[in-house]
């Protein structure tokens, strides 16, 4: 069945590889990617078995032409989440139709109750607990006001996004090592906390980038790069920025960066002699993947 699986969702991208750009064949990229690590990996085999004909039915030539590449995606986005939770429910507890499939919107989904992440209580706490006098951060995107208050688009699912992040990261901020870490990784969530309300989508979207770049370090019970310092008190910049302002005060190269000192710590000790490291380049990007044109 893994086999047959990963079959069908290879040679979709193969031929998916030399098509136009666009949103919806990205998204169908994203979905065949994600699709073909999650299904195999269902904890039952009855479940998994139901998944086989979805992708077939979806994989199909005529779901690849222009009417029904949306429709396509929205049933491939139904399907990777609850593959996620590890479930098949709803529509795909059942084989699909030999016809046309139904739009979504026509369909009864099955009622799932609240997650523990989309009930935690974190984020609010945070928010209460902000001095009277606490300002929030301005913005770092839009020049122009008026644009600032046209942009709140996607302001619920990147909320939903930050919500899901603030609740993975929680548990491992609270294992640093360290009276100065410890309140460095609290002020940097705090204000992420506050980037919401009137906060422009965009500011929104600056917000999660970074707490997953800090979910990253905090897994690994570190924090380098923007999370080194103490977060900026008037507005935050895009999270590319704050980390090459970070690796050009303080590179990967410098022998007394935390860098260096986390490499030197976890290699053994000599009894005699020493050990000598040469760094041969710091320019990561570069030496791995060439000269930008």
């Amino acid at each position: 069945m893994e086999a047959d699986l990963s079959q069908v969702l290879h040679s979709s991208n193969l031929n998916r590889a030399f098509a136009k750009p666009d949103i919806l064949n990205t998204e169908f990229m994203y979905f065949s990617a994600v699709l073909k690590v999650v299904a195999p990996a269902v904890s039952t085999d009855d479940n998994r078995q139901k998944v086989v004909p979805w992708i077939h039915k979806l994989f199909r030539p005529e779901y690849h032409s222009t009417p029904f590449r949306e429709k396509r995606n929205k049933y491939l986005l139904y399907l990777t989440l609850t593959l996620l939770n590890d479930e098949v429910y709803g529509i795909f507890s059942m084989p699909p139709p030999d016809g046309a499939l139904p739009e979504l919107n026509e369909v009864n989904l099955a009622h799932v109750t609240a997650a523990e992440w989309e009930l935690d209580s974190t984020w609010q706490e945070t928010l209460n607990n902000l001095p009277q006098d606490y300002k929030q951060l301005e913005c770092s995107v839009h020049e122009n006001p008026i644009e600032c208050d046209e942009d709140h688009q996607l302001d619920t699912i990147l909320d939903q996004e930050f919500q899901f992040l603030l609740y993975l990261t929680k548990p491992y901020a609270a294992m640093l090592q360290g009276r100065y870490d410890s309140t460095r990784v609290a002020t940097w969530l705090q204000t992420l906390c506050t980037i919401q309300g009137s906060s422009c989508s965009s500011m929104r979207g600056i917000r999660n980038d970074y707490i997953m770049a800090l979910l990253g370090y905090v897994h690994e019970l570190r924090l380098i790069g923007p999370f080194a310092e103490y977060p900026p008190w008037r507005t935050l910049p895009p999270l590319a920025e704050a980390a090459k302002i970070a690796a050009e005060n303080r590179p990967i190269t410098d022998p007394t960066g935390p860098e260096a000192t986390s490499f030197l710590s976890a290699l053994p000790k000599p009894n005699d002699g020493a050990f000598c490291y040469i760094a041969l380049t710091g320019d990561l990007v570069n030496s791995s993947f060439g000269q930008a044109p």
